[in-house]
C-alpha cells in the first residue's frame, strides 16, 4: 500500500485514456438514440438551474448537514461568478429539506416538487435510511436526483432500473473491504472485537469486514461484535467489556456523534491502552479529529471510503488546496465528511452539463442529464473520481493522527496515509456486493 500521487486535471472525461472512445460513444448512444420521450429543450434556458438540498438541519447528524451547506454555497458562488453551468446558466439552491422530518415527509415533498414542476434536480441527502426510501420515489416522479453522501450498497442493488438517480458518493464496502485491506498488512493480529450502531448500516458493515476476513483467509478471530444503540450517550458498558477482553484489534462503523463519544469515553476508560490497534471508519474525518483534540489516540487508523482528509495530497493537488484554503477562509474550520461529499456532487452535475450539451447541442432534459453522469471520471482529494454506471466507486484511505502538519489548526489531523486502490475494495460493475465480498481474493500487490 502507497499513497496515492497520480493527478489528472480537474475537470476530465478521461480525455487521453483509451476508455474516452467506449465511454464517449456509448454516451453519445445513450444520450442521442436512447428513448427519452417527446420532450426537448432548445438551447440554454435563461432561468437559473434549480436545486432543493435535502439535508440534516436539526438532529444529532445536523452538523453533516452543515458542512454541507457551507460547501454548497461556496460552491454555487464560484460556480455562478464563472457565468454558471457550462459558463452560462447560473445555479439556484432554492429550498433546502431537512431529513430530520423522516422518509414519509421527504417522499412526500418529492411528489410535491414533481407535480408543480419548479425545481430541475434534489441533491444531498445523508441518511443512507432516507436514500433507500426517496431515491425510488424521485425516480418514480422523473425528478432527477443526485445523491451525494450515503455509502449504503443496497441502493441501486435493490433499486436496478433507476434512471433518474445517480451517487456521487462510494459504497461502505470501500470502508469495510478496506480495513480488511489493512488488516492483511497487519502482523500479530488474532482477536477482533467489532462494534458498530444497531441498525442496517452497522450490521452491514460488520457483515462485510468478518465475510471479508474470511474470504482473504484472514488467521484472525472475531471474538465479540457489539451494537450500541443509535445515538448512545453512555458507552462505559461496551469499553469495560472490550477492555475485558484486550483484542489485538477494534474495529467499529459507529460515525458522527457517536464515534467522538466512544472515544471520548473510551480514552477514559483505558479502552486504546488495552487493545494494540483500531480501526475506524466512520467517515467522520477531520471534525472528529478537532472534537477530540489532544484525547485522541494514536494507535488508530481513521479513514474509509475516499481520500476526504483535507491535508491528503495538500501539496500536489491544487484543486483540493483551494478548496480547503477557501472553505477555511469562509467558516474558520476544516472541510468534513459533508463538505466533501458535496463538492464530489456539483463536479459530477458540472462535468454531466458540459458533456450533455457537447453531445446533443442543446440543454439536456432530466433523465438525459442524469445520463450524461454515467461512466464519467474527474479529479477528486484522492485522485481520479470514478463513475461505474449512476454509481461512483471510491478507494479506501487511512491515516493516523498526527500533530505533524502544516495546516492552522491546532488540533491533530491525519498523517501515514495509506491509500487502497479503488478495485482492491468495489465489486466489479454487475456483481453484487456480497456476492463479490464472500470470494474476495488477498490483496495483489
Amino acid at each position: 500500500m502507497n499513497e496515492n500521487n497520480s493527478h489528472v486535471s480537474r475537470r476530465n472525461f478521461l480525455k487521453g485514456s483509451a476508455a474516452v472512445t467506449t465511454v464517449g460513444s456509448l454516451a453519445g448512444c445513450v444520450l442521442l438514440e436512447g428513448d427519452f420521450g417527446t420532450e426537448e429543450i432548445d438551447g440554454i434556458p435563461d432561468e437559473p438551474f434549480r436545486i432543493v438540498q435535502l439535508l440534516f438541519e436539526s438532529g444529532p447528524p445536523a452538523f453533516y448537514g452543515e458542512e454541507a451547506r457551507n460547501a454548497s454555497e461556496m460552491l454555487v458562488e464560484q460556480i455562478n461568478d464563472d457565468g454558471g453551468l457550462i459558463g452560462e446558466r447560473e445555479i439556484e439552491v432554492v429550498d433546502r429539506l431537512d431529513e430530520d422530518a423522516g422518509p414519509d415527509s421527504l417522499i412526500s415533498d418529492v411528489q410535491a416538487m414533481a407535480q408543480e414542476g419548479e425545481v430541475d434536480m434534489i441533491m444531498g441527502i445523508v441518511s443512507s435510511a432516507h436514500s433507500l426510501a426517496v431515491a425510488p420515489a424521485a425516480d418514480d416522479q422523473q425528478l432527477p436526483f443526485l445523491v451525494t453522501m450515503p455509502g449504503t450498497y443496497q441502493l441501486f442493488e435493490e433499486n436496478p432500473e433507476m434512471d433518474h438517480v445517480v451517487r456521487t458518493a462510494g459504497t461502505n464496502a470501500a470502508g469495510a473491504v478496506g480495513a480488511v485491506r489493512m488488516v492483511e498488512q497487519m502482523d500479530d493480529v488474532e482477536t477482533v472485537i467489532t462494534v458498530d450502531p444497531d441498525y442496517a448500516w452497522g450490521h452491514d458493515h460488520q457483515e462485510m469486514f468478518t465475510a471479508g476476513l474470511d474470504a482473504v483467509g484472514a488467521d484472525v478471530e472475531v471474538v465479540e461484535s457489539r451494537y450500541p444503540e443509535l445515538g448512545e450517550t453512555d458507552y462505559s458498558a461496551h469499553v469495560s467489556a472490550i477492555a475485558d477482553e484486550s483484542p489485538d484489534l477494534l474495529f467499529s462503523s459507529l460515525w458522527g456523534g457517536d464515534i467522538s463519544t466512544f472515544v471520548s469515553q473510551g480514552v477514559a476508560g483505558g479502552l486504546f491502552e488495552a487493545v494494540d490497534e483500531a480501526l475506524l471508519i466512520g467517515d467522520t474525518g477531520a471534525p472528529l479529529l478537532d472534537s477530540l483534540g489532544a484525547d485522541m489516540p494514536e494507535n488508530v487508523w481513521l479513514g474509509g471510503r475516499g481520500g476526504y482528509q483535507p491535508n491528503y495530497r495538500y501539496d500536489e493537488d491544487e484543486a483540493h488546496r483551494e478548496f480547503v484554503d477557501e472553505y477555511y477562509e469562509r467558516y474558520d474550520q476544516l472541510p468534513g465528511w459533508g463538505a466533501y461529499h458535496e463538492w464530489m456532487g456539483f463536479e459530477a452535475l458540472q462535468e454531466g452539463v458540459e458533456r450533455a450539451v457537447q453531445i446533443i447541442g442543446d440543454w439536456p432534459t432530466g433523465e438525459q442529464l442524469m445520463a450524461s453522469m454515467n461512466n464519467i471520471a474527474f479529479e477528486a482529494p484522492h485522485g481520479q473520481h470514478t463513475m461505474h454506471g449512476p454509481q461512483a466507486v471510491a478507494p479506501a484511505v487511512f491515516g493516523r493522527p498526527t500533530d505533524d502538519h502544516d495546516l492552522p489548526v491546532d488540533h491533530p489531523l491525519l498523517g501515514e496515509f495509506e491509500f487502497i486502490e479503488a478495485a482492491e475494495v468495489n465489486p466489479p460493475e454487475g456483481v453484487l456486493t456480497m456476492d463479490w465480498v464472500d470470494e474476495i481474493e488477498p490483496m495483489t500487490g
